[in-house]
């Protein structure tokens, strides 16, 4: 057993019994009531590259990305590692450090993170005025506003955790995302991947979407956003988010949608 495993051990049982939301945690692996005994090895097996992970960061003098042993692991695992990090003092990025702004069409977009198999943890609150992508795995301490669209990526190669409360104005979501706190968007749009979706809070959003089946919906989109969108905006969910995230279409004062989780 790693000497850090005490470390991660106290870190998920703060997050289980102290941090609002912190139950969701136990989402992670999807094992069975009764794991089997290779389960059993493979759990302890993950829990130890999380000790080495965080061992590695506290050793740094300023904060850099951080490798989990293993290939990339589910953001459950780096919301426990950022955790320990935060609980022992350890140094953590603070915007822009770790991002990527360029300007398009008088636009901002922002790039937030590294490459795939990196973690980078962000101190927040941190509120960004723009369009915002992921590139590897993303922690933020504390609550993130995004005065745009945010597209989480593709679960494959990004993801995201927020120890705290999300709003945006416009989600584009189809990779690893997990919420601590509440989670807020005028435009929710989900995408045909398969990343997860935890949110220890309520999930309130003005309307919600499939990017699979825009067209199909027209007359009611019509109805619910001002202006009505056109074609080419239906025609990529993406662009609409992007739209709605600019402020030039708006959904229609309604009744918000909530649910307890992001299930």
């Amino acid at each position: 057993m790693h000497p850090r495993r005490r470390d991660i051990d106290e870190a998920l049982l703060d997050l289980r019994t102290r941090v609002p939301g912190g139950k969701i945690v136990d989402h992670w692996g999807g094992e069975p009531n009764w794991p089997t005994p290779e389960q059993k090895r493979l759990r302890e097996k993950w829990f130890d590259s999380m000790a080495e992970a965080l061992d590695a960061a506290l050793q740094r003098t300023t904060f850099e990305p951080i490798t989990i042993p293993g290939a990339r692991s589910p953001p459950d695992w780096e919301f426990i590692v950022a955790h320990a990090l935060k609980r022992l003092g350890g140094p953590v990025a603070s915007f822009p450090g770790f991002s990527e702004t360029k300007q398009r069409g008088g636009e901002t977009f922002i790039t937030l993170g590294t490459t795939s198999d990196e973690l980078v943890v962000y101190q927040g609150p941190l509120e960004l005025h723009g369009h915002v992508h992921l590139s590897g795995t993303v922690v933020v301490l504390g609550d993130l506003i995004v005065h745009g669209a945010l597209m989480d990526g593709d679960p494959a190669d990004s993801g995201i955790v927020v120890i705290g409360n999300e709003r945006v104005r416009a989600l584009y979501r189809g990779a690893d995302h997990l919420v601590v706190g509440d989670l807020e968007a005028d435009l929710m749009m989900q995408t045909g991947s398969d990343g997860s979706w935890d949110v220890g809070g309520e999930v309130r959003a003005r309307l919600r979407l499939e990017d699979s089946d825009l067209l199909s919906q027209e007359d009611a989109l019509r109805r619910s956003l001002e202006p009505a969108p056109t074609k080419e905006l239906l025609s990529h969910g993406w662009k609409l988010c992007l739209d709605v995230g600019r402020g030039r279409t708006k959904v229609r004062a309604q009744p918000l949608t909530e649910s307890p989780s992001g299930d």
